[in-house]
């Protein structure tokens, strides 16, 4: 229920970020993940904050804001191995 982004996690924005200054034509989409578990409507607001908050750190980490496209949130049954840990997750894909 949780929408911080983790020590590690910045680590990535930080790296996509890096990546984005190194090419300057490159854009990213955003998605945020969420399991199906407990109300729809809750894990689809939690999913799109923490997508927010990814825009967010890329935005303070330097990348223009017309380079980052925001994808509507994603429900899936299990993440990666069955944990619903894994359900629960931003990601930075190159468009």
């Amino acid at each position: 229920g949780k929408s911080a982004i983790s020590n590690d996690g910045m680590n990535t924005i930080k790296a996509a970020a890096a990546a984005l200054a190194a090419n300057a034509s490159e854009k990213v989409g955003i998605t945020g993940y969420t399991d199906k578990t407990g109300n729809a409507d809750a894990n689809a607001a939690l999913a799109k904050d923490r997508a927010l908050n990814v825009r967010d750190a890329l935005k303070g980490a330097g990348v223009a804001d017309d380079r980052i496209t925001m994808q509507p949130p994603v429900f899936v049954e299990a993440g990666k191995d069955g944990a619903d840990a894994q359900a629960r997750r931003v990601e930075i894909k190159a468009l």
